[in-house]
């Protein structure tokens, strides 16, 4: 079985190339020159695949008058189309890292990639920054394993998984909790801080779903990062998979079903931040489809456009909005919307796809491009947000990901 999974890996990286730039080295001097272990050296791909980023920003092609009380007649969902993403080793230049096989030496699935001190760590594809650690304090004394890693970065990327490297002896300038980052861009440098002050300098290298950045038992690793590694670091652009969740009984993918809140999801245009909270404003033009991300039951429905500008109500501000507590246990909000699908009214249960609204501008949001403000919460008070960009790419790619609990 395993030798048929690399063959079929191997099939599937044969048609990959295309150029990187490498981001420029960080104003920070290697602490040593230390060794690091003995492997064949691999030159730098001659080439990588460059694949689109996300959807632009769309414009508005629609200016006629907003169509009242759609009705559930068309509540089809599009096909969700793959988002294609830029994947680069996470050591630069990849010839002075050497790596095996680490399942088994870690009991959980992670790789260290051994390389000198100094060395750049940088991300392996587009995303924002979700974790940092500026600051050694693990002590061999207590072992708190949620610092064992020492300085460390995490990103969530926009294929929707999160990459984890600690052991660093460096954090570049200007990663901060919340920044974009760009495929190939320095995130630090090789070190061997946290409990690996006593080996040869490496990272430690992790792949898992995305979560809260407290929860370290995932964030070092769930998906073994091995074969993508060789991949990426022969120039072949793959993305690995979404682990599926087993660990608790929030996240259950096979017993949900997520589709993309805006549809067709061609026309949405979205981004991480913009927001002092946990939201995403995802644009599409006048009158496109606001469906059910997951089946659930309506909670909340404001069907009139109260908002003031002169009082600028918080309360009012979303304009025409649905409130949706998913059977999922978890609720969702989908704010600024142009008209309220015919039948949609508090207690009613809806499927994932059904037909809920269609993308407008009203409340605060009547001066700006039409664009659904897009939310996820916990369903009782304080109702806690989730940062909702990471299922956005999974649900645009087809992946059926139950966002996890947000942490009270």
């Amino acid at each position: 079985m395993r030798r048929s999974f690399f063959l079929f890996l191997g099939f599937l990286l044969a048609a990959c190339s295309g150029p990187l730039s490498i981001a420029a080295p960080v104003n920070i001097v290697a602490t040593s020159s230390q060794q690091f272990p003995s492997v064949s050296s691999t030159a730098i791909p001659a080439s990588f695949t460059v694949a689109p980023t996300l959807t632009a920003l769309p414009t508005e092609t629609s200016t006629s008058v907003p169509i009242e009380n759609p009705t559930e007649s068309a509540t089809e969902t599009a096909t969700l189309p793959p988002v294609a993403l830029t994947h680069v080793f996470p050591i630069q230049p990849p010839g002075a890292a050497g790596f095996a096989e680490g399942t088994s030496s870690h009991g959980y699935p992670a790789t260290d990639i051994f390389a000198v001190v100094g060395t750049q760590f940088v991300a392996v594809t587009n995303g924002v920054v979700d974790f940092i650690s500026r600051e050694d304090l693990w002590d061999p004394n207590t072992d708190d394993p949620a610092l064992r890693g020492g300085l460390s970065v995490a990103i969530i990327g926009d294929d929707g998984l999160r990459y984890y490297g600690s052991h660093l002896s460096a954090v570049s300038n200007g990663i901060e909790l919340g920044v974009r980052v760009t495929a190939g861009q320095v995130l630090g440098l090789v070190g061997n801080s946290g409990d690996a002050r006593n080996t040869l300098s490496h990272l430690h290298f992790g792949i898992s779903r995305p979560t809260y950045p407290e929860d370290w038992k995932a964030r070092r690793g769930q998906v073994d990062p091995f074969p993508f590694l060789q991949a990426w670091r022969d120039g072949h652009n793959i993305t690995p998979p979404l682990p599926v969740e087993t660990d608790t009984p929030t996240a259950t993918p096979n017993l949900f079903s997520y589709v993309f809140p805006v549809q067709p999801s061609s026309q949405a245009g979205f981004s991480d931040g913009g927001h002092a909270f946990p939201a995403t404003d995802i644009f599409a033009p006048r009158g496109t489809k606001y469906v059910a991300v997951t089946s659930g039951t309506v909670d909340e429905v404001s069907v009139v456009d109260q908002w003031n500008p002169s009082s600028n109500d918080s309360s009012t501000a979303g304009g025409l909005s649905v409130r949706l507590i998913g059977d999922d246990g978890l609720r969702y909000y989908g704010a600024h919307l142009s008209a309220i699908a015919r039948g949609i009214q508090p207690g009613v249960w809806v499927a994932a796809g059904q037909l809920l609204g269609l993308v407008g501008n009203t409340g605060d949001a009547r001066f700006t491009n039409p664009h659904v403000h897009f939310e996820i919460s916990s369903p009782n008070p304080p109702f806690t947000k989730l940062d909702p960009f990471p299922s956005l790419v999974a649900w645009r790619r087809g992946l059926n990901l139950t966002p996890p609990l947000p942490a009270p």
